[in-house]
């Protein structure tokens, strides 16, 4: 009895992950999304942002949201997005302008 439960909450499961991500209706491959984001109807879609933000770290200040990211060995460093919605997001900078500013040893000149 186990077992037919057991196969039952994984095909449920399944089935449940298929709708919900878009894959049975819509199988896209990897980053050729044609529509992503806000859909200016009341609903988005996912991915929210195509991008890839390593690290994303989310806070709520009042009524806006702001997200930062790192950006590793590259400058400008850690990009800082800000929200009122967590669906709309705008880059509005970010925390450091040459990551020289950490450390000397950041450098790509030695």
């Amino acid at each position: 009895m186990r077992h037919i439960l057991r196969k039952m909450l994984c095909l449920t499961m399944s089935v449940m992950l298929a709708h919900c991500t878009g894959i049975a209706q819509n199988p896209v491959q990897w980053g050729a999304w044609k529509h992503w984001g806000d859909q200016k109807n009341g609903t988005y879609r996912n991915p929210i942002i195509p991008s890839d933000y390593s690290d994303l770290d989310c806070i709520r200040v009042g009524d806006t949201y702001y997200a930062i990211s790192s950006t590793f060995q590259y400058s400008p460093g850690m990009i800082i997005l800000e929200s009122k919605d967590l669906v709309n997001w705008k880059i509005c900078g970010h925390a450091v302008t040459d990551l020289t500013q950490i450390s000397d040893e950041l450098s790509w000149k030695k």
